[in-house]
């Protein structure tokens, strides 16, 4: 999916471009992060997704999603994958299976959610 190496490339160039990521994106976007994590909350529109990819930044030094398998339904896409990632300040690696929901409209991403396999597991490696 070109959202996934997007990301991928925004990271690993320290947010430098945003440019291909707002490509993948509806200008109403959506995304939902579970509150207990510290770019948790709930983020709206290019410039929303903007920071939350900085903020999401500033946790991950590197972050790369894995052998993504997609199951479409409609306008909804789920994607199941693994994630490697290394926590910026601890320099801890983790992985851990994800699952997303999307929600597409005019092929861009609407809204998206992720499901996190043990998000004390994120907490614990970015907090060291």
């Amino acid at each position: 999916m070109e959202f996934y190496e997007a990301e991928t490339k925004y990271l690993a160039g320290n947010g430098d471009d945003f440019t291909p990521i707002a490509r993948t994106l509806d200008p109403e976007c959506v995304i939902r992060q579970p509150s207990s994590l510290p770019y948790g909350g709930v983020w709206r529109g290019h410039a929303g997704f903007e920071a939350w990819m900085k903020s999401f930044g500033e946790q991950w030094s590197r972050l790369e999603v894995v052998d993504p398998v997609f199951y479409t339904i409609d306008e909804n896409i789920f994607s199941r994958s693994h994630v490697h990632a290394v926590a910026k300040h601890s320099g801890v690696a983790i992985d851990w299976p994800l699952l997303q929901h999307f929600v597409i409209r005019n092929r861009k991403i609407l809204e998206l959610t992720p499901f996190y396999w043990d998000t004390s597991l994120v907490v614990r490696a970015l907090a060291g």
